[in-house]
């Protein structure tokens, strides 16, 4: 980031110097008056420079212009001149100016930058490549490229029930969506651990965020439960069913009941279904199902199937990513949170592209700590 600004910098530096360069032949070569032009140069300046290097520009401006009338003898007598002078000066002042309100925009949105990365780390913390015979991948791509973080979320705890995984999108975005996004997580590690049933842990979880709930706030989710015998438990809250790849295709679980959100009902029902070693459980967010082309075209669900068919459950996130951005091309318009669990993977896995070692167990999590 910085080797860029860097570069634009010196661009713009340059050019404003050629700038000045031809300017000043053009008011000794032909003797035309017009002072106001060596104005562009700090303006130029002040797009991307801060205001002392702005400044210096700006000063050499008006000594050029002074120097200009110097030179063809019209610093006395000429009120018209002085008035173009002044011009020129207030011109500049005005660009040195408009560099340090840029400057000082730039540096809060570089604070906010920073505070948004220690919120995804809240939100979204590093999961384990592996647990307990189960291989994990997880990606998140938000929307809007300067953010890093919206209402999209995921969470994978190892229960004595087995390992519960929750995906869901909060309606909204901003910051009211990320701190509601953070009471369900909150919620969620608190349930899971302690709620035997898996309908239980969800409805716990939109009882607890109700108090948080705006008029027109809710929570799309989708509850999973991976126990050791193999069997899966679903929980759709709202949210788009889970997809199952296995030997003979894509399908989604569900149990064609209809389901409301988080936050609007607090009283779900679970179905079991199983799945085989070798098979892959996506868990995703609106941002896959609902990335448009621009005929207004969904992705095909044999693209996210064939996507699924990759080495491992990293290059699947990752072919998978890049078929969304072929398909929109690039214009995403929803955050999108991905969660792939595959069952009796041997292979080492990543999240996020971090190598990491394979554990045996892991121990559930606390909620990380938050500032207010």
């Amino acid at each position: 980031m910085a080797r860029p600004r860097q570069h634009a910098e010196h661009v713009a530096m340059a050019a404003a110097a050629v700038w000045l360069v031809l300017c000043g032949v053009l008011h000794a070569t032909t003797g035309v008056m017009a002072p106001p032009l060596f104005s562009l140069a700090p303006l130029i300046v002040a797009t991307v420079a801060d205001e002392r290097r702005t400044a210096v520009f700006a000063v050499a401006a008006v000594a050029l212009a002074v120097g200009a009338g110097w030179w063809h003898g019209i610093l006395t007598g000429d009120v018209n001149y002085w008035i173009r002078v002044a011009a020129l000066t207030a011109i500049s002042a005005m660009a040195v100016v408009v560099a340090g309100m840029r400057r000082r925009r730039e540096e809060r949105l570089a604070r906010m930058t920073a505070i948004a990365e220690a919120a995804q780390l809240a939100l979204l913390p590093p999961l384990p490549p592996a647990m307990t015979g189960i291989t994990i991948a997880a990606r998140y791509r938000s929307a809007t490229r300067e953010a890093l973080v919206g209402g999209d979320l995921y969470e994978i705890i190892p229960t004595g029930h087995g390992i519960r995984v929750i995906i869901g999108d909060v309606r909204g975005k901003g910051l009211d969506a990320v701190l509601l996004a953070r009471q369900v997580l909150s919620a969620f590690r608190r349930s899971a651990v302690a709620r035997p049933a898996l309908e239980h842990v969800a409805g716990e979880v939109g009882r607890a965020i109700g108090p948080h709930l705006g008029e027109e706030d809710f929570v799309t989710a989708g509850l999973a439960q991976i126990a050791p015998t193999g069997e899966l438990t679903i929980v759709n809250c709202g949210h788009h069913p889970p997809l199952l790849r296995h030997r003979d295709g894509l399908r989604p679980l569900t149990d064609g009941k209809a389901a409301l959100p988080l936050g609007l009902e607090d009283d779900f029902t679970a179905f079991t279904t199983t799945w085989s070693p070798g098979d892959r459980l996506l868990l995703y967010t609106d941002g896959l199902v609902e990335s448009r082309d621009q005929h207004g075209d969904f992705l095909p669900a044999d693209t996210i199937g064939t996507a699924l068919l990759a080495s491992d459950c990293d290059q699947a996130l990752d072919t998978l990513i890049t078929a969304v951005d072929r398909h929109t091309g690039g214009h995403a318009h929803d955050d999108m949170a991905l969660l792939l669990l595959e069952r009796g993977a041997s292979s080492r896995s990543s999240v996020n592209g971090h190598p990491a070692a394979v554990p045996t167990a892991a121990a559930p999590r606390t909620d990380p700590p938050t500032t207010p």
